[in-house]
């Protein structure tokens, strides 16, 4: 059986005090996660939130996009991870086109609410995902781990796990297709039970998606940042001993041109994914010097360097 739970639930019994998630000051176990994501689920569950319903969420990365991700194949629905990169037109369309019942949004997409309103009446509820107070009437998702929690229901193989959307096309893609795509993510990274994955590269993106339960299915940590700044990386990595991460070309070259790189502890790092962008010579040469033990490798699991 194939199901994206199935990972988050083998972890908790075979290590549930290690630390499962860090962001910013917060950092939590597995034990703690895991009852967060039965606690949010059950919160969806009393919003009329069941099986093969979709759930759309337009945020940058956190601890609780993570959560939000469990908590959907938790209850059988659906995930559509929408790009932060959107225009008011643009996700008006993906959440009609995908059927949206629910909409997570934090600050940052914020503006669209007031685009959108009375545009996108199929949403029931819009939750704040963001650390800052909800606009007044607006549930907040730390709201919803107060909530009882609800058993999983077991969702796998051919149920629609998630929609992603790229150039306006929606691809669906199963519990079967996604727990495999988080299979080839463990075996192209290497990941074991003392990997810890910096999620710098956004988190909607269906191959930051695969990476995420790939980590959880090996066993390792999740640390956030909202979005790729260079020294902001740079100090995540030395601080949480970060061993994993995937940046682009153009993201590995702002890391190596910073101007205070070697303040940094970079030692933890191990492996690169820049995906299917190839890293141009430049950035080949400048790496080699700068971070000699670190492997750079593509999504088909081959060494740049």
């Amino acid at each position: 059986m194939q199901a994206l739970t199935l990972g988050l639930h083998r972890v908790v019994e075979q290590k549930p005090d290690a630390p499962s998630t860090s962001f910013a000051p917060r950092r939590r176990t597995w034990r703690q996660t895991a009852e967060r994501v039965s606690r949010v689920a059950g919160a969806l569950v009393t919003l009329d939130v069941g099986r093969g319903d979709r759930i759309a969420i337009l945020a940058q990365n956190s601890d609780r996009y993570l959560e939000l991700m469990y908590a959907t194949a938790w209850l059988g629905a659906v995930l559509v991870p929408m790009s932060t990169g959107l225009g008011a037109a643009e996700v008006e369309y993906i959440l009609g086109d995908s059927r949206a019942v629910v909409l997570f949004i934090d600050g940052t997409m914020a503006h669209h609410l007031t685009d959108l309103e009375g545009r996108i009446p199929q949403i029931r509820e819009v939750v704040w995902i963001d650390d800052i107070a909800s606009p007044e009437g607006m549930l907040h998702y730390e709201d919803l781990p107060a909530y009882q929690p609800v058993a999983d229901i077991c969702a796998h193989d051919d149920d629609l796990a998630g929609l992603f959307y790229e150039g306006g096309t929606g691809t669906a893609l199963s519990h079967a297709a996604m727990s495999g795509n988080a299979i080839d993510a463990v075996d192209t990274l290497g990941f074991n039970g003392d990997a810890v994955y910096l999620h710098a590269s956004p988190m909607f993106e269906l191959a930051e998606d695969a990476v995420t339960f790939g980590v959880t299915l090996a066993g390792g940590r999740h640390v956030f940042v909202p979005h790729f700044e260079p020294r902001e990386v740079l100090q995540i990595i030395t601080a949480d001993k970060v061993t994993h991460a995937q940046l682009l070309p153009d993201m590995i070259d702002q890391l190596l041109s910073y101007r205070r790189f070697s303040d940094f502890d970079l030692s933890s790092l191990s492996t690169i994914l820049h995906g299917t962008v190839p890293i141009p010579q430049s950035v080949l040469d400048k790496a080699s010097v700068l971070l000699p033990g670190v492997r750079l490798v593509d999504a088909e699991g081959r060494t740049a360097n």
